[in-house]
C-alpha cells in the first residue's frame, strides 16, 4: 500500500459501496481521536477518478466531525471490488465482532461484487458465526433491504435472528409502530410480543395498527404519565390477553380469589403452568415448630372461608378443553 495524504475535499464520501457500518455512535472514536489522534489509517482506493474509502469509516466521520484535516490514509492497489472487499472485510473480522445489521451488508455486498448465493452461504455464513443455512442467508437479504426503522433498531439493540425474523414479516407501518416500544424490552420479551402478534394476525387478522385501535388502548399508549417502558409492558400483557383469552381469563380471576381471600405474602400459592391442571401449589418456610404451626392455622382459616371455592373458578368446563 502507499501513504498519501488526503483532505475531505479529495474523498468521494458518496461513494459507499464497501460500507457496511451504519447508525452507529460516533462518540468512542471522537474521544480516541481527540486524545491520541488518528492511530490507524483508513484504507482507500480509486475509482472513477477519485479516491474511494474501502475501510474505516467510522473513524473518518469522526475526522470530519472535529475538523481534522488532512488525513493519513493508505492507498490500496488497484484491485476488482470484491477483492478491495474482501480486504476491509477480513481486516475488520479480526479485530472485532460484526452486527446482526453488518453481517447482512457484508453478505449484500459479496453478492453484488459477483460472489454467488452458494458461496455466500458455504464460505462466509460460517466466517459470520451463522449456520451454512439457505433461509440465514434469505433472513439476512431481507433484513439488508429493510427500512431505515428496522436497520436502526438492530443495529442498536443486535437483535438474534428469532426476534429479528418475525419482524421483518410485519408492514413497514407496524414496524415503525413497534420498535419503540421493543427498544425498551430484553429479547426475550422481545420475542414473546413479536410472536404474539404474528400468532393474533395470524389467527385473527388484526395487525399492530388494528389492535391498538379499539376506545381506551391507544389512549393508554399516548398518555403522558406513563414511562416508555411501562407502556411496553402494558402493551405485552395486552397482546398476551389478546392471543391467549382463556388463560388471561383464568389468570385474572385466579388473582382476584386470591386478592379477596387477603392470602397472606409469606405463604406462596402457585397454580399449574398456563392453568392446564387444577392442582394448585403451597409452599412456606418456617424457623421454628411455632411458626410451621402458625403457618397451618392460617391456611386452615382460609380454608374454611365460603369464598375459599373461588380459587378454583379457573378450571375449565369440558367444552372449554
Amino acid at each position: 500500500m502507499k501513504n498519501l495524504t488526503l483532505g475531505f475535499g479529495d474523498l468521494n464520501l458518496a461513494d459507499e459501496r464497501f460500507r457496511t457500518s451504519y447508525y452507529f455512535p460516533l462518540e468512542p472514536f471522537l474521544r480516541s481521536i481527540e486524545r491520541v489522534g488518528l492511530v490507524s489509517p483508513p484504507v482507500v482506493c480509486s475509482r472513477d477518478g477519485s479516491h474511494v474509502l474501502v475501510s474505516g469509516w467510522k473513524r473518518v466521520l469522526a475526522c470530519r466531525e472535529i475538523g481534522l484535516s488532512p488525513l493519513g490514509v493508505l492507498k490500496a492497489e488497484e484491485k476488482p471490488d470484491l477483492e478491495m472487499f474482501l480486504l476491509a472485510f477480513f481486516e475488520n473480522l479480526a479485530t472485532r465482532e460484526f452486527k446482526l445489521a453488518e453481517k447482512a451488508e457484508v453478505v449484500k455486498r459479496l453478492e453484488n461484487f459477483g460472489e454467488s448465493v452458494e458461496d455466500v452461504i458455504r464460505n462466509y455464513l460460517p466466517l459470520l458465526n451463522l449456520p451454512s443455512d439457505r433461509a440465514v442467508h434469505d433472513l439476512l437479504i431481507k433484513l439488508a433491504k429493510a427500512g431505515n426503522d428496522v436497520k436502526k433498531f438492530t443495529w442498536r439493540m443486535d437483535p438474534p435472528l428469532p426476534v429479528v425474523r418475525p419482524l421483518l414479516r410485519l408492514s413497514p407501518e407496524d414496524q415503525a409502530l413497534l420498535i419503540p416500544w421493543l427498544e425498551t424490552m430484553g429479547r426475550n420479551k422481545q420475542r414473546e410480543v413479536l410472536e404474539d402478534l404474528e400468532d393474533i394476525e395470524a389467527r385473527d387478522g388484526i395487525g399492530l395498527k388494528e389492535f391498538l385501535s379499539p376506545a381506551g388502548t391507544s389512549e393508554i399508549f399516548a398518555s403522558s404519565s406513563l414511562p416508555a417502558i411501562q407502556k411496553a409492558e402494558r402493551l405485552r400483557a395486552l397482546l398476551r390477553e389478546k392471543r391467549f383469552p382463556l388463560y388471561s381469563s383464568c389468570k385474572a380471576s385466579f388473582a382476584r380469589a386470591r386478592e379477596g381471600l387477603g392470602w397472606p405474602e409469606n405463604i406462596k400459592l402457585g397454580s399449574s403452568p398456563f392453568f392446564e391442571g387444577e392442582e394448585l401449589t403451597v409452599e412456606f418456610s418456617f424457623r421454628s415448630r411455632e411458626e410451621f404451626l402458625e403457618r397451618l392455622a392460617r391456611l386452615e382459616v382460609l380454608a374454611a372461608r365460603k369464598d375459599f371455592e373461588g380459587l378454583f373458578v379457573f378450571r375449565s368446563s369440558p367444552e372449554d378443553k
